[in-house]
């Protein structure tokens, strides 16, 4: 009797391109935390500008066959204004990119784990020394990731509702006058927790453990 052919869905998959390594090493760590296999993060070291980082995603998108393909960058570490991020928009459409941004830089999203600003906070200065109060050491630079931070996403975990909320308060209070969101990584990451499911922490548990203990 001949076998019968089991039909299997194609696992989804999603692709992470950061301009900076810091992004690329803080969103490695949520992979490892979350046991994320089918997602990548790739770090284009050597881009030109935001329009070649959406080129460079819509390649990969299409020779890789990639469900999802997300480019992840700060307005302040590529030196880009609101309406230049509008006007890569529609190009991002057209390669079927999406755009996850922070303005200015990712540790606006850290920050705002912790509290919603008062008002745009423009100055990174200012959000790197409100983290620094919280993380001994805590510099935006790649190194931190490497170093003390090497645990970042862990212990930022258990805020992750909060950040969500506190994302949601605080574009509605500053997006109206910016004309842009100071940030849009929630979109991304409902879509990692879309194709990539619930988190499983529970081979982080002992270090969560430890985590707490330092409060």
């Amino acid at each position: 009797m001949a076998r019968k052919k089991v039909s299997q869905t194609p696992r989804r998959t999603i692709l992470l391109v950061t301009a900076t390594e810091a992004e690329a090493l803080f969103f490695s760590q949520m992979r490892k935390d979350c046991r994320y296999s089918n997602m990548t993060v790739y770090w284009e070291e050597n881009y030109k500008s935001l329009e070649h980082l959406i080129s460079i995603a819509g390649h990969l998108h299409t020779t890789e066959h990639y469900s999802s393909v997300w480019v992840v960058f700060g307005l302040a570490d590529l030196g880009l204004s609101i309406q230049e991020v509008k006007d890569q928009m529609k190009l991002a459409e057209k390669k079927k990119v999406k755009l996850a941004w922070n303005n200015p830089s990712l540790p606006l999203w850290y920050l705002l784990h912790l509290q919603a600003p008062k008002g745009f906070v423009k100055d990174a200065g200012m959000i790197e020394t409100a983290l620094a109060s919280q993380f001994p050491n805590f510099t935006d630079k790649a190194s931190y990731l490497l170093t003390d931070g090497l645990d970042l996403h862990l212990r930022l975990y258990s805020a992750k509702s909060k950040a969500a909320v506190n994302a949601s308060s605080y574009n509605a209070m500053v997006a109206p006058s910016l004309g842009l969101a100071p940030t849009n990584l929630v979109a991304m990451l409902n879509d990692i927790t879309d194709i990539c499911g619930l988190a499983d922490l529970t081979h982080n548990q002992k270090r969560l453990g430890l985590n707490k203990s330092k409060g």
